[in-house]
């Protein structure tokens, strides 16, 4: 059972049980090594837990180590993988990548092998992503339809600018230096060529039966909320009613809104609480 209360404070342990603890995560993508880290909780918490991939975004430079811990101590087990290209992981660094990256991790962490050593359930996978890690979770779960649940934080869709001003884009993806590829025109132009694909509009149908949460900032300098995810949102909330998910119940779907910039800095809190709630009611 997940306990909330633990979001912020730490939980008193007596050792008679596992203390949680954290190690190296090393994952192979289409023949690249994924590092990154993995975090449990202590054994109190009973077999069947969720698992929740943090993804990073554009270049990999902001992290999201706050929520990632606030979700251990909560009782999840969280993964934080580096795309191919990004911070020592092998490979080189596209959009592209990153959307396959996601995907095998996903299917990593659904694994008999990783469930039965992390005690997680199959059933109760989440991907989280920020920014461009955003877009990767979105385009991810149409492969992954067994997902228990999506959340994207300011998430970021290059079609917005590459219908609009293709500088702007490539001036945003100059900060891209740090990472290992081909240099920025080769990001650039594998966005292009995706950018009908991963369009944010052409996405309802494709994961309307999963259960989402979307944390925007209304002061967004980088993903302008209101235009870049509204084609999206005005889908799955003002749509026809879907199916149903994978579970055969009708999928939740939430939007919160913060008066904040493109990281969510001074509503992270906030943010932490909307997402734990976000995982307890549908995990």
């Amino acid at each position: 059972m997940l306990k909330p209360e633990y979001l912020f404070e730490d939980k008193a342990v007596d050792g008679s049980c596992p203390l949680s603890d954290y190690g190296t995560l090393d994952v192979v993508s289409e023949g690249s090594h994924l590092y990154g880290e993995i975090m449990w909780p202590d054994g109190s918490f009973a077999e069947g837990r969720p698992c929740v991939i943090v993804f990073h975004g554009y270049p990999g430079s902001a992290r999201n180590d706050d929520i990632s811990h606030a979700l251990c101590r909560m009782g999840c087990v969280v993964m934080s993988p580096h795309h191919r290209g990004a911070w020592g992981s092998e490979g080189k660094y596209l959009l592209s990548h990153c959307i396959e990256d996601a995907v095998n991790v996903a299917e990593y962490a659904r694994s008999e092998e990783f469930c039965e050593r992390y005690r997680v359930d199959a059933g109760k996978i989440f991907l989280l992503g920020h920014s461009m890690g955003g877009c990767t979770v979105l385009n991810a779960a149409k492969k992954l339809p067994w997902l228990r649940g999506v959340v994207a934080l300011t998430p970021f869709d290059p079609s917005y600018y590459l219908d609009r001003d293709e500088s702007l884009l490539k001036a945003l993806l100059e900060q891209g230096k740090i990472l290992h590829s081909d240099g920025v025109d080769a990001i650039f132009e594998d966005m292009r060529s995706l950018k009908d694909e991963v369009r944010f509009g052409s996405l309802s149908g494709l994961i309307g039966k999963l259960n989402l949460l979307f944390l925007i900032a209304e002061k967004d300098s980088v993903a302008p909320c209101d235009r870049m995810l509204a084609p999206l949102w005005e889908k799955l909330a003002g749509g026809p009613a879907v199916a149903g998910n994978a579970a055969g119940n009708r999928p939740v779907h939430r939007l919160h809104r913060y008066v904040a910039d493109h990281g969510l800095l001074g509503s992270r809190n906030a943010c932490i609480r909307d997402i734990a709630e976000f995982v307890c009611n549908v995990a």
